[in-house]
């Protein structure tokens, strides 16, 4: 993002495109959460039934305390005091068999539910159109697919049900409470106006602050990843202590998000267990008299220690929900989020219809195209070309004239406003994307190889190739034919050496002639080179050269360079200037009529390194070209 990291350069990360975002009523999130458990309602059933078996053994065991005093202690029976001894252990038992195979069961269906979900976001953000990602932070989208799925993820299973075992626990308590006495089940209650409005103040308090939560950790990230992947440029440039400063303001920002969550959460604990005391010391005083007194015949030792028991077990479940809100909360910040991610739809979509695009013989043709990346400010006006199959075409301007604004269009990455683009006579919007890349490939300035070996990377544009029966000896010819073959096999493990992350143990040159490599295996008939040698020395670059002319050799290629040596071979040579084809020609002819080639040519061909928008239009709007 030229304009955004421009912008805000030394002020800290840019905020996500979506940090503000409102789905509607809690309860629109809510539905679409629980939606992700439809699959594992029959597991969920059974965690439900286990739940209810662990929630009443523990709801039986106070009354069999009360049993083993009343009946064993008091009167005197050994017997039975050894038969209500038992019964509890045995309610022990029940309790942990039921739990453990609950927490079994909800762990199960928590990683199934993990992994449905960021496997659906990771498909939704490859069908999403390279837009979004102009304006989106790595970190932020990060941040989506780990901290707040996990979040969803940790609410929907063991939180849910746990949530229900509790709201299950309190209804059977105060059930028990004023079957045993009404009297002393009124006087627990007594409490209970001071925890509805303790309630509605957390409720109305904590939701902003997990907001501000799932924000700021988002940042947290989107700092953490551009830092690491610009680290050597933070090193060269002396810029440690400046954006550690930056990243600690990031940081505390998250911190003082948790102190707010912390203040509502820390705030309930402790009332509820003032609540909790209180209510224990009115149930020992008004049991207590009442028994002294004979007014309450109903009451014996027992039923007030089981009373005691249970008022404890009323506040547990209470302070579980409570502390449970926090998960609520920050689901439902996570949910929202996560949700508005899979709700986007990719500006650039196959249109209902649109049909496989058949072999191609490489034809492409521009016709009177217009396009704007925000729909105002337009790169290109009303461009004309045409590409016979074959033709070698150079892409010549300065900085912001159009060059990969062309490219980008014909690998449809984003749909013109205007005008039309065809491929061998076919709309590029009329047939399917997958079918129109099919048969195009890719060179760019920084090739981008992938953690892996180094046969894969070559056989990333056709991974079939590694189950053939003859892959690897098209993958030894496609690195004979740029002229990589000797380097690789002197290599420990040759076609199966490891290659780091980004290429980060190869030089330029070996990563641009494995992508070109890559780019011969594919066999595409148009191949596109996106400054392919600008950032190589010269002896890289004629061997890089002698690569190109075997890998462009019958493909329609276009090709953006500002070095002669790569565009001097081409079949014909576009100079564009602010969005229009000025000039168009051989080499030679371009020099013989002196026009904005050769002023261009006189300055060395010093082109840019990219075809980004105009100077201005970055600094005031912000957007990639």
């Amino acid at each position: 993002m030229i304009g955004s990291s421009v912008g805000r350069l030394g002020m800290g990360p840019a905020t996500s495109a979506d940090d503000d975002i409102r789905l509607g009523s809690d309860m629109q999130v809510v539905r679409r959460m629980l939606s992700l458990l439809a699959p594992y309602k029959v597991r969920l059933f059974w965690s439900f039934v286990l739940m209810i078996v662990a929630s009443a053994a523990t709801l039986v065991q106070p009354r069999i305390i009360q049993f083993s005093i009343d009946r064993g202690i008091i009167g005197g029976r050994l017997n039975e005091l050894t038969l209500w001894a038992a019964a509890y252990v045995g309610s022990l038992v029940v309790f942990w068999l039921a739990s453990y195979y609950q927490t079994w069961v909800l762990s199960v269906v928590g990683q199934r539910v993990l992994f449905t979900l960021r496997t659906r976001m990771f498909a939704h953000l490859q069908k999403l159109s390279l837009r979004y990602y102009d304006h989106e932070g790595i970190g932020h989208i990060i941040s989506r697919n780990t901290s707040d799925v996990s979040a969803l993820n940790e609410i929907l299973t063991q939180g849910l049900l746990q949530t229900i075992s509790d709201v299950f626990l309190l209804v059977g308590t105060i059930v028990i409470l004023f079957t045993m006495s009404a009297r002393l089940a009124l006087v627990t209650l007594i409490v209970l106006p001071i925890m509805v409005l303790l309630a509605r103040w957390f409720a109305k308090g904590s939701r902003p602050a997990y907001r501000r939560i799932r924000l700021t950790i988002s940042a947290v990230n989107a700092a953490l990843a551009e830092n690491i992947v610009g680290m050597r440029i933070i090193q060269a440039f002396r810029r440690e202590e400046h954006n550690f400063d930056e990243f600690d303001t990031v940081n505390r920002n998250y911190v003082r998000a948790q102190k707010g969550a912390i203040f509502y959460h820390a705030g309930v604990m402790p009332i509820l267990d003032l609540v909790d005391a209180v209510a224990t010391g009115l149930l020992l005083f008004a049991g207590g008299a009442w028994i002294l007194s004979g007014t309450a015949p109903e009451l014996t030792i027992g039923i007030l220690t089981a009373f005691m028991l249970y008022t404890a077990r009323f506040f547990e479940p209470i302070r579980d929900l409570a502390a449970r809100w926090d998960q609520v909360q920050a689901a439902l910040a996570a949910g929202e989020r996560i949700f508005y991610l899979l709700d986007l739809e990719p500006d650039v979509k196959d249109k209902p219809g649109a049909y496989e695009l058949p072999p191609i013989e490489g034809h492409v043709a521009f016709e009177n195209v217009t396009f704007a990346y925000d729909g105002v400010h337009a790169i290109l006006k009303n461009t004309g070309l045409e590409a016979k199959p074959g033709e070698r075409i150079a892409l010549v301007g300065r900085t912001g004239a159009g060059k990969s604004t062309i490219i980008r269009l014909l690998m449809r990455f984003y749909d013109i406003q205007e005008g039309r683009i065809a491929v061998d006579g076919h709309d590029i919007r009329d047939i399917t994307q997958q079918s129109l890349r099919g048969q195009m490939g890719l060179v760019l300035q920084e090739p981008f190889l992938f953690a892996g070996t180094i046969k894969e990377n070559i056989a990333f544009g056709a991974p079939e190739v590694l189950e053939a029966v003859e892959g690897l000896e098209k993958i030894c010819h496609a690195a004979e034919v740029v002229g990589l073959r000797e380097f690789i096999e002197s290599l420990p493990g040759q076609y199966d050496a490891v290659v780091e992350e980004r290429g980060g143990n190869l030089s330029g040159g070996q990563r641009q002639l494995i992508s070109l490599a890559r780019a011969f295996l594919a066999d595409p008939r148009i191949l596109i080179l996106d400054e392919a040698t600008s950032s190589v020395d010269t002896e890289t670059e004629a061997l890089i050269q002698r690569a190109l002319d075997r890998v462009l050799a019958g493909r329609t290629s276009f090709i953006i360079a500002h070095r002669l040596s790569t565009i001097k071979n081409a079949t014909r040579i576009l100079v564009l200037d602010h969005g229009e084809i000025v000039e168009q020609g051989t080499h030679q002819e371009l020099l013989e009529r002196e026009g904005y080639y050769y002023k261009l040519y006189t300055l060395g061909f010093s082109f840019g390194d990219d075809d980004q928008i105009a100077e201005g239009y970055v600094e005031e709007v912000g957007v990639v070209s």
